[in-house]
């Protein structure tokens, strides 16, 4: 028998917040988990992994909580996704751990409009935006603010779940009718409905290159680390999104190079840690997402968690760190994290980019997926492809059926290797579904 008194809790361990319990187990470190809710879906279910944790615990208030955790000392409570983040803050400032942030913050790193609300009282550039649970008074500010087009999304969700691009007043009915008559992909209620200004976004002018087409959206992913309000940033990634229908669909990324992309790392860097201090971020990880517009970055939004589901081995053989375990040394060994913060960067090993699988077509998963011809594409670093149940119809990142990371040392190899990866997609699912 061991005991170990010391313990890491992470609350809701799902998407690749599985993986936090494994990077503290090897640093010597048992985990407990717990879990924010019962109702949790499919898909978020699949990550969790029962065997990293010595207990998994059902939350139900602070005091049941202690008392079943008397004979140990909590040092670390992290959030493993989106919707475990309020409970991780509240429960790392129940538990006194040396390092955590306000609690009372916490709302403003899920609800979008208290995050721009911060964002905009802190003097930080933000999105005009308004939420209701009426349809006529989200038309009323739409006509008053002279904003078409606009974009309607849920207040509390991830990704790119339920987000609506509407340039009429019909539009906005269908979407606003849509939202209130779902649940987020936490499986909430939809109760008010967020409207923002449609972002006329582009890249950086010193970025441009041929015209972006009008379908094509540039959103840049802003990974940080920090220790006391010191931030650092662990990955800067410029997605490209295609329209299908109105929803916005993550088509492929591209990793930036601290060097080579020197300008972007300088101005995102600045305009981000901006947003962390107005939203109370001291500690920890953030996931921020933000356009550009008129050559200046503007905030979507940011989320005190990792990114989603993707593959962290592609960010550590490009770079030689990754967020996690970065996340897991500022917190363990600050002073060595912010001794690495300080040092110079350093060049990429290889270029990366991840493409998100998009499907146009549905129906009964019956065969496992041929990959084969994927295989010996050039560069292929990984594949996560859905294997069961039912095929949809890609409409957003939720119901992407995966995504595959190319690394190479030349871009234009990653651009041929996404080209084929692209040709042969059709005949995948189709095979899947015969």
């Amino acid at each position: 028998m061991i005991f170990k008194k010391n313990v890491v809790l992470v609350v809701d361990a799902y998407s690749i917040g599985s993986l936090i319990a494994p990077a503290f187990m090897s640093r010597g470190y048992e985990c407990i988990h717990v879990r924010s809710t019962d109702n949790v879906n499919a898909f978020y279910e699949s990550w969790f992994r029962e065997n990293d944790f010595i207990s998994d615990f059902l939350y139900q208030s602070d005091t049941a909580l202690k008392e079943a955790l008397t004979q140990y000392n909590v040092q670390f409570v992290l959030a493993g996704c989106e919707f475990g983040v309020e409970l991780a803050a509240h429960l790392a400032d129940c538990f006194k751990v040396a390092r955590r942030n306000d609690p009372a913050h916490a709302i403003r790193w899920r609800n979008k409009y208290e995050m721009h609300e911060a964002l905009k009282n802190a003097g930080v550039r933000s999105i005009q935006h308004f939420k209701s649970t009426d349809l006529q008074q989200i038309q009323e500010w739409i006509d008053q603010h002279d904003l078409f087009p606009v974009v309607l999304k849920p207040l509390n969700s991830a990704g790119s779940d339920n987000i609506h691009i509407c340039t009429r007043a019909d539009e906005v009915t269908q979407a606003f009718e849509t939202i209130k008559a779902s649940r987020t992909i936490f499986l909430t209620q939809n109760e008010e409905v967020l409207v923002q200004q449609y972002l006329e976004n582009s890249d950086f002018l010193s970025e441009l290159k041929p015209e972006k087409s009008p379908n094509i959206d540039i959103e840049y992913c802003v990974n940080t680390v920090s220790v006391d309000s010191q931030h650092f940033v662990s990955e800067i990634i410029r997605v490209y999104r295609t329209r299908i229908g109105s929803a916005p669909v993550h088509d492929y990324n591209q990793l930036m190079c601290p060097i080579d992309n020197h300008d972007i790392y300088s101005r995102l860097s600045e305009y981000i840690f901006s947003v962390l201090d107005a939203l109370g971020i001291r500690q920890g990880v953030g996931h921020s997402e933000l356009m550009i517009v008129n050559d200046q970055p503007v905030l979507l939004e940011t989320a005190a968690r990792l990114p989603g589901g993707i593959d962290l081995s592609a960010y550590t053989q490009a770079l030689g760190h990754n967020q996690l375990n970065l996340w897991v040394e500022s917190l363990l060994n600050p002073q060595g994290f912010l001794e690495y913060r300080a040092k110079p960067r350093k060049k990429l090993l290889f270029h990366s980019s991840c493409v998100f699988l998009i499907a146009r077509t549905s129906g009964e998963i019956r065969q496992l997926p041929d990959i084969t011809v994927w295989q010996h594409i050039h560069g292929l670093h990984s594949i996560k492809i859905q294997h069961e149940g039912v095929l949809n119809e890609t409409n957003s990142l939720e119901n992407s059926p995966g995504h595959v990371f190319i690394l190479d040392k030349d871009r234009l190899v990653i651009h041929d290797s996404i080209r084929l990866l692209r040709e042969a997609e059709p005949a995948i699912y189709q095979g899947m579904l015969k």
